[in-house]
């Protein structure tokens, strides 16, 4: 029978299988920490890197391929393997050795996962490292102690949290603002939330409002809108919208990737949602979802709104398909048009604007990359929309030049693009 968290650890000679969905979130998490390595040691008089990361459902390391008899890795091995490529990787263009001084916390509060962890590390001779801490418990109740242990060797650690919970109701908000609050700067989370599971068992009774309330949410059950949302797509795309509200709100990041993130080859929906406090963290995913392309779905437009709140007078929601956006071979261009039509717009409501102003006050709700945004800025130059100008005056003369102070000022009459 399946435990309690959707995989069967009770046999060590027969790990779970490894469901298409969750590999493919796993080559994201990878691919993203090989960017992470990548821009924090550009600088060649870094020799070393220090970083924790805490795997807060770690899972038993190891998996059966639903295609073969073939063992896959699990999180834990695909983060010590990464960090370890990631090592090489830098060394290759490096005159003096550079190391990753890397802190694996690995929780896990199955004790069957736990075996077969400890099993994975030993074959893969990770076993023998004393900064792999491999504990048996359950995440919250470990995290006091993990950052005990972190603030002990660092003031400013640079944290990577990977919170893969199974359902929605393991992490809640407060926590991730709990870690946020303990390590202002340099943290990240990435946070699964499987919005399929709390919305298919929505509900005003008892057991649905106490499993709200663990998570903080209950007060979407109040929304005044949900109860008039009859049709199920425009339901659904009105719950997705208020939970992101929840926990936009709630979780103390100042930037995220917001997407709603299904995958094509399951009908399990949920989030794959990156908190930060840096732009450039966040950019960074973005551009990882962007490599990925059509590993993912994405409900939301193109421009500046990516998560579309609920609106009864759009005639799309009868048909959820116009929300979707996919990372395609067409989607680059059509961001770049969505925001060249939304950002004159959106600046002109406000007095004086920035670069900054404008990326910081829109990449939340919208999947475009600070080069997408120096582009369409570029090219709404060139159209005689708006002027990007340095602190001096001097109109930008390239896309890759503009930086977040330059101002941005809208032409006195602007010029429909055509």
């Amino acid at each position: 029978m399946p435990a309690k968290n959707g995989y069967d650890w009770s046999d060590l000679s027969n790990p779970p299988h490894l469901d298409r969905h969750s590999s493919v979130k796993h080559e994201i998490i990878c691919e993203y920490l090989s960017r992470y390595i990548g821009v924090f040691t550009k600088n060649p008089m870094v020799d070393r890197f220090r970083i924790n990361l805490i795997d807060g459902f770690a899972g038993g390391g190891r998996y059966r391929s639903l295609d073969s008899s073939d063992i896959l890795a699990g999180s834990p091995i695909l983060l010590l393997r990464t960090m370890k490529e990631a090592e090489a990787k830098v060394n290759v263009s490096r005159l003096k050795p550079f190391s990753i001084d890397a802190h694996y916390y690995f929780v896990e509060i199955d004790k069957g996962a736990v075996n077969h962890l400890e099993l994975a590390l030993t074959e893969d001779e990770f076993d023998q490292q004393p900064n792999v801490h491999v504990l048996h418990n359950d995440f919250l109740q470990a995290l006091p102690s993990i950052a005990k242990d972190i603030q002990s060797r660092s003031r400013k650690p640079r944290n990577i949290f990977i919170l893969d919970q199974y359902g929605y109701k393991d992490v809640p908000p407060a926590t991730i603002r709990k870690i946020f609050e303990m390590f202002p700067s340099g943290t990240e989370v990435l946070l699964t939330f499987s919005t399929d599971s709390l919305i298919n068992h929505l509900s005003g009774d008892a057991a649905c409002v106490k499993r709200l309330e663990k998570c903080n949410m209950e007060g979407i059950l109040k929304h005044p809108d949900l109860q008039n949302a009859i049709e199920v797509k425009q339901s659904r795309l009105l719950i997705e919208q208020l939970l992101y509200q929840e926990i936009q709100s709630q979780c103390g990041a100042s930037f995220y990737t917001p997407f709603f993130i299904m995958s094509r080859s399951s009908n399990r929906a949920y989030w794959l949602i990156h908190l930060s406090s840096h732009p450039t963290a966040r950019n960074e995913m973005l551009m990882t979802h962007w490599q990925s392309q059509n590993s993912f779905v994405h409900h939301g437009g193109q421009g500046l709104s990516m998560m579309l709140g609920y609106d009864p007078t759009f005639e799309a929601v009868a048909d959820q398909q116009t929300f979707d956006f996919y990372f395609d071979d067409n989607a680059d261009q059509r961001v770049l048009d969505a925001l060249m039509r939304d950002i004159p717009e959106f600046i002109e409501r406000s007095q004086s604007f920035t670069v900054q102003d404008l990326v910081f006050k829109t990449c939340n709700t919208s999947p475009a990359t600070l080069a997408q945004y120096k582009s369409a800025l570029f090219q709404l130059q060139q159209h005689q929309v708006l002027r990007v100008m340095t602190a001096s005056g001097q109109t930008r003369r390239s896309a890759s030049a503009i930086s977040f102070d330059d101002g941005i000022m809208i032409e006195s009459q602007l010029h429909f693009l055509l």
